[in-house]
C-alpha cells in the first residue's frame, strides 16, 4: 500500500487533479494549438482517473501536435511511473526537463520545475523545497502548489500537518476528491476506521465513475476483515477499468488471505503475465510473499521468495529477503555478512519514503534478522526480545502494517510460557480484524495452555467460521483437527 500511496502523492503533484490546462490564465496559456491543449485536458484527467494507457496515447498524441507542450510531457512521465515502464519514464523524464527549461513565462515555469521536483532523477528534484517556498508566497491558490504543499507534508513525519494541507485544499474546492482519498488513508493508519470509510465513501461519491475510489474503499475494508464487501468494491473497481491492476491485485490478495490460495493465484499470475517487465510485476510477487508469509505459510513462502531473489538477484528487498531466508537457516554468519555489505549503502540512500522513515526499516530489519536467528536456534525468550525491539523501531508506523510482527511475538511469548502476555498482543490485532487465522490459532492455543475452555472453543469457532471458504488442502484446516483434538483432552482432563 505504502508504494502505491506515494506513487499516488507523486501523481497528485504532477498532474494537479481537479484542475486541467484549461483553468489556467489564458494570458499564460502554453499552447497556440487548441486540440493540442484539449489532447493534454483529455489525457491529465486520464492520468488522475489512472487511465493509464488512454492518458499515455491522449499526451503523446498531443506531443506530436506541438512537441513544446511541457505540461503534456511531464503528466506523461507520470503515466509511465504509474505503469512501472522505467525505461519510458526516463525518456519522457528527459524531453520534460527540457522543455521546462524553454518556458518563457515565470510563474508557469516554477509551477513545472516544482512538479518535475517530485522525481529524484529530475534536474529539479534539489529544487523543489526552494522553489515550493517561494511559489507558497507568490501563489499561495494555485493547486499545484497547493497539492505540493501537502504532499511535502505527507511525507514527512507530521500527519498532523499532512492533514491539515489536505483539508486547506478542500477550503479551496470542496469537491477536490482525492483529498478524501489521501484523508482516509491517514484515519486509516490511525486506526479510525469508521472515519477511514466514512472519507473513502465521500471520495467515491465525488467520483462515481473513477476505478481508485473503489479500490481505496476496498482497501480499508480488507484491513478491518470485512473481505466480502471489499471483494465487491474491488470487482466494482475493474468492470469500471479492467486494466485496472492494483484492484486485480488486491482482489487475489482478498482471496488468498482467506485461504482461497488456488482462486487468488489464478487472478495473480493472470496479471502478473499482463503487466510483464514492470514493476506491478514486482508488486503481483510482493503480495504473494507477504500473504503467504502473514498466513504463516513456510513452504509456499519460501518458493515464492526464491523466485523472487532468481528474478531481481540486485533489488534491494531481494538482498532483505537473502537475509531473513538465511537467518531461519540458521546461517547467521552468512547472512550478517550479506546484510553488513548493503547496510551502508541502504542508509545512504533514504529512498523515496524520505532517510528517516527508510531509517526505522533498516533498525527494524536488524532486530527482525536477529530474532529470527534466535527463534531458529530455539531460543524463544531471545527471539521475543527481538521482535519486540524490531517493532519498537517501527514506532509511528500503521499498527495493521505490523501485525506479522506482533505475530512473530506472540508466538514466542507462547513458547516461552507467557500465554496471557501472547494473548494481549492477539486481542489487539482480532479486535481490529477477528478473521486473521495465524492470530486465530494462536488464540486457541493460548487458552488452552491457561486451561480457559470456554474462551478456547469460542475462538475455535470463530477460527472454523474464518476457514469456511478456503481451499480443502489449506493447512490451517489441519491445525483446526489438531486443536479440537487438544479441546477434547482439556474436558477429558
Amino acid at each position: 500500500m505504502n508504494y502505491l500511496r506515494m506513487g499516488l502523492v507523486i501523481a497528485l503533484l504532477l498532474a494537479g487533479l481537479g484542475l486541467g490546462l484549461a483553468k489556467w490564465d489564458r494570458s499564460a496559456q502554453p499552447s497556440k494549438n487548441p486540440a493540442a491543449l484539449a489532447l493534454c485536458d483529455e489525457g491529465t484527467g486520464d492520468l488522475n482517473a489512472l487511465r493509464l494507457q488512454d492518458a499515455v496515447r491522449k499526451l503523446g498524441q498531443c506531443l506530436e501536435m506541438d512537441p513544446s507542450l511541457a505540461e503534456a510531457a511531464i503528466a506523461r512521465t507520470m503515466a509511465f511511473y504509474r505503469l512501472g515502464e522505467r525505461r519510458n519514464e526516463t525518456v519522457e523524464l528527459a524531453r520534460a526537463d527540457s522543455l521546462v527549461q524553454a518556458i518563457r513565462d515565470d510563474d508557469r515555469r516554477m509551477v513545472a520545475q516544482l512538479r518535475l521536483g517530485a522525481f529524484r532523477r529530475s534536474r529539479f528534484f534539489t529544487d523543489r523545497d526552494s522553489l515550493l517556498a517561494r511559489l507558497r508566497k507568490e501563489q499561495p491558490k494555485n493547486i499545484h502548489v497547493l497539492v505540493a504543499v501537502a504532499a511535502q507534508a505527507t511525507r514527512g513525519d507530521d500527519q498532523d500537518a499532512a492533514e491539515q494541507a489536505w483539508l486547506d485544499i478542500l477550503d479551496i474546492d470542496p469537491n477536490y476528491a482525492i483529498s478524501y482519498n489521501m484523508l482516509g488513508y491517514m484515519e486509516l493508519d490511525r486506526g479510525r476506521f469508521d472515519e477511514a470509510i466514512d472519507y473513502m465513501q465521500k471520495y467515491a461519491f465525488l467520483s462515481p465513475g473513477l476505478a481508485n475510489a473503489r479500490d481505496s474503499l476496498g482497501e480499508i475494508l480488507m484491513v478491518m476483515g470485512r473481505y466480502e464487501e471489499a471483494e465487491s468494491e474491488f470487482l466494482a473497481s475493474v468492470t469500471m477499468q479492467p486494466d485496472f491492476y492494483q484492484s486485480l491485485i488486491n482482489l487475489g490478495g482478498s482471496y488468498l488471505v482467506r485461504g482461497q490460495i488456488v482462486r487468488g493465484l489464478d487472478i495473480l499470475e493472470k496479471v502478473r503475465t499482463q503487466v510483464a517487465g514492470s514493476d506491478l510485476e514486482k508488486l503481483v510477487d510482493l503480495v504473494i510473499i507477504r500473504t503467504f508469509r502473514e498466513l504463516g505459510l513456510a513452504e509456499e513462502t519460501e518458493r515464492a521468495t526464491a523466485g523472487y531473489i532468481s528474478r531481481y538477484p540486485d533489488d534491494k528487498l531481494s538482498v532483505r529477503m537473502r537475509c531473513f531466508r538465511l537467518a531461519e537457516l540458521g546461517q547467521a554468519d552468512r547472512g550478517r555478512a550479506v546484510a553488513d555489505s548493503a547496510l551502508a549503502a541502504w542508509r545512504q540512500d533514504g529512498g523515496d519514503q524520505g532517510a528517516a522513515e527508510a531509517g526505522k526499516d533498516i533498525d527494524s530489519d536488524v532486530f527482525q534478522f536477529e530474532a529470527r536467528v534466535a527463534d531458529a536456534r530455539g531460543d524463544v525468550r531471545a527471539g521475543a526480545a527481538g521482535w519486540r525491539r524490531a517493532i519498537d523501531a517501527l514506532a509511528g508506523k500503521p499498527y495493521h502494517e505490523r501485525w506479522y510482527l506482533h505475530r512473530r511475538l506472540a508466538a514466542d511469548l507462547l513458547a516461552g510460557g507467557d500465554a496471557a502476555a501472547a494473548l494481549v498482543e492477539l486481542d489487539r490485532m482480532l479486535a481490529v480484524n477477528p478473521r486473521l487465522i495465524p492470530a486465530l490459532v494462536l488464540k486457541v492455543e493460548c487458552h488452552l495452555e491457561l486451561r480457559q475452555g470456554a474462551a478456547a472453543r469460542a475462538a475455535l469457532e470463530r477460527l472454523k467460521w474464518s476457514l469456511g471458504g478456503s481451499d480443502p488442502e489449506f493447512p490451517a484446516r489441519r491445525e483446526v483437527d489438531r486443536l479440537e483434538a487438544r479441546m477434547s483432552a482439556l474436558a477429558g482432563g
